[in-house]
């Protein structure tokens, strides 16, 4: 087997470091998603809190899709429904559905958390990958 002349050693970097930066740009992308999952929460932590604190025959707009709304009148501000999967729904009271989105605010915060952490990882191999061909094209 031949050993790489220095110009295939070179192509052989640069290839690695696009396909970090590639990588790099997936897990950016994730990352982003995550942080909007992660506000989404919180602005439904905040909705369910705030639906507890309103007195029942209260009147409010409900969402029926992006912008559109009907009204409709509260009955029971301190039960909610949940889609627990396999279309089965439980009941669950205010404090335990505010549980809930914290608990998978929690979980987000761990998954980005990782994430972060690997972008790094690759950001600093991409860079060393970088400095090494840049290194070698001035040599030559």
């Amino acid at each position: 087997m031949a050993i790489p002349s220095h110009e295939e050693q070179i192509r052989q970097k640069y290839a690695r470091f696009q396909q970090l930066q590639q990588h790099i740009e997936q897990i950016s992308a994730q990352v982003e998603q995550m942080n909007q999952q992660q506000e989404e929460l919180e602005i439904s932590k905040n909705a369910v809190a705030e639906l507890g604190n309103t007195a029942p025959d209260e009147e409010i707009l409900a969402p029926i899709a992006n912008g559109i709304f009907f009204k409709a009148k509260l009955m029971d501000t301190q039960r909610f429904v949940i889609n627990v999967g396999s279309n089965v729904t439980v009941e669950k009271s205010v404090s335990e559905v505010v549980d809930l989105l914290q608990k998978e605010q929690e979980k987000m915060t761990a998954r980005i958390t990782e994430a972060s952490a690997i972008l790094e990882q690759l950001s600093e191999q991409a860079l060393r990958i970088y400095k090494e061909v840049e290194k070698h094209v001035q040599q030559t």
